[in-house]
């Protein structure tokens, strides 16, 4: 592993992220912004790209042709990995739900999934599962490399539930957290499987789509289809170390 590369990485993406939304705390909480300004929204997307800054960063090459093979490289044959999480996550959320959310008509889920996956949330796995985790991986087994980068990953959110305005504040921490490293094990999954780190992008669009979608409730089917999800995403890793003669 590359130490170097690895504290680097985190380096950047906490210095980018946490000036951007540690101030927007204090900005909001002091009513110097309000959540309904442009300076919000522009403050709070700028430290969601710390993870894309710094992966573009690391890069050995930072040419067009090098960052767009970086992000849309792939293993051959094996979209359905994404097809099959996504379809894993849509029935969970939607199931433990059957709940939609008023404010969300379908017919915009197009135009929400495209945003979430390039500007809100999906930029991120540039850095997290196209930097990090990989490179953990050449030092620690799978999932010791997944619980580190998803421990980081929450902590790099945390900065969140201090900005008022933010939609983090409605949410339990620990709830949150539980399932950031429950979707850890799912992207980290998806990049071992396919080496695309935009199927990574998508499936994390597609995430926040679905909790922004269905009004999330946390019940048995919720825990269920989680574990259930856990439980699959073990399966692949153990057939995966049997193929490869780990």
């Amino acid at each position: 592993m590359d130490k170097r590369k690895v504290v680097t990485y985190i380096s950047i993406t906490f210095a980018i992220t946490w000036i951007c939304w540690w101030g927007l705390a204090v900005l909001t909480n002091h009513h110097i912004v309000h959540s309904s300004q442009g300076i919000f929204t522009a403050i709070h997307l700028i430290g969601g790209f710390g993870p894309t800054i710094a992966s573009i960063v690391l890069l050995p090459s930072r040419s067009p042709k090098a960052v767009l093979d970086f992000i849309f490289s792939c293993r051959k044959k094996t979209f359905w990995y994404l097809l099959l999480f996504c379809f894993m996550q849509g029935l969970i959320i939607g199931l433990s739900s059957m709940e939609t959310n008023p404010a969300m008509p379908w017919f915009v889920t197009p135009i929400v999934l495209l945003s979430t996956t390039f500007l809100g949330g999906g930029n991120e796995e540039l850095g997290w599962r196209g930097i990090m985790q990989p490179e953990l991986e050449t030092k620690f087994s799978f999932p010791i490399a997944t619980l580190i980068t998803g421990c980081v990953w929450m902590l790099w959110h945390v900065p969140l539930w201090f900005v008022v305005g933010a939609s983090q504040q409605n949410m339990n921490f620990v709830l949150y957290a539980i399932y950031g490293l429950i979707l850890s094990f799912w992207l980290a999954m998806i990049h071992k499987k396919t080496k695309s780190v935009f199927f990574c992008c998508v499936f994390h669009g597609f995430s926040n789509l679905m909790l922004s979608f269905f009004i999330v409730k946390v019940n048995w089917l919720l825990v269920l289809g989680l574990m259930a999800s856990l439980i699959f995403t073990a399966w692949l890793y153990c057939k995966e170390r049997k193929n490869t003669g780990d």
